[in-house]
């Protein structure tokens, strides 16, 4: 894992909840009287174009459904790196940083530590667990 993939996590929580949003809005889309949840019966052109914007709608609400297994997929694989690390001050400095959204002044402060210190102790972590996947690879 690295400081890049890491940084993604805050931001994947951020589209998953506008994804949720977005999804429950689509769920709430009403056209006029006639909520947008089921097929229409009928032959008139109001129904046909209804029926128009269901299926639209269905399709959205399929894209949206596939980004959000994507993210939570995502999401996921940075939960299980953080369960694999031992070192509680990582975890700390992950979760303030990469979950919380904490810049790195405020993660030293809560640590105290200098504004630098928890970058270069989370890199020199995830530099030498790269060198261990590296040996045991060879």
């Amino acid at each position: 894992m690295t400081i890049k993939e890491l940084s993604k996590y805050h931001s994947i929580k951020i589209e998953i909840e506008q994804l949720n949003a977005n999804l429950k809005e689509l769920d709430n889309t009403s056209i006029g009287s006639q909520n947008l949840t089921g097929m229409p019966h009928g032959t008139g052109s109001t129904e046909s174009i209804v029926e128009s914007i269901v299926i639209k709608k269905s399709k959205l609400e399929n894209i949206l459904e596939k980004k959000k297994a994507k993210l939570l997929d995502e999401q996921l694989k940075i939960e299980n790196f953080l369960e694999t690390v031992e070192d509680s001050t990582v975890r700390i400095i992950i979760r303030a940083r990469f979950i919380d959204g904490k810049n790195w002044h405020q993660i030293g402060k809560e640590l105290n530590f200098e504004r630098t210190t928890p970058y270069y102790h989370l890199k020199k972590y995830l530099k030498g667990r790269l060198e261990d996947e590296k040996e045991k690879s060879n």
